[in-house]
């Protein structure tokens, strides 16, 4: 059982790198990058749009500031960054796709 602990602890903090990201090319993830940039700016507009649409006020410009309300500094937090993240996520995923199907 420790030896196996032993094992798996030495796989994870190996400074080998790893296969899952072979094969990536600068130019797809320069694709990646850029797409993923386009879409986190289109969805912080899109949050921002349907949070004044929503509470009729402003979200908050800095939510670490002593003047913005815990609710609103953790929900602003918690919709942008849920939301930031997905969308980031899937907008590299899918310029990665394309890139492949084109290059194939």
């Amino acid at each position: 059982m420790i030896e196996q602990l032993k094992d798996k602890a030495s796989e994870y903090l190996s400074d080998a790198p790893d296969e899952r990201n072979a094969g990536i090319e600068p130019a797809e993830n320069a694709l990646a990058f850029v797409t993923a940039l386009g879409c986190t700016f289109l969805a912080r507009n899109l949050i921002q749009s349907g949070w004044r649409a929503a509470l009729d006020r402003d979200p908050p410009k800095n939510p670490a500031s002593h003047e913005v309300d815990w609710q609103d500094a953790l929900l602003w937090g918690a919709v942008s960054g849920a939301v930031v993240g997905v969308a980031r996520i899937a907008s590299r995923r899918a310029s990665s796709s394309a890139y492949r199907a084109i290059r194939s």
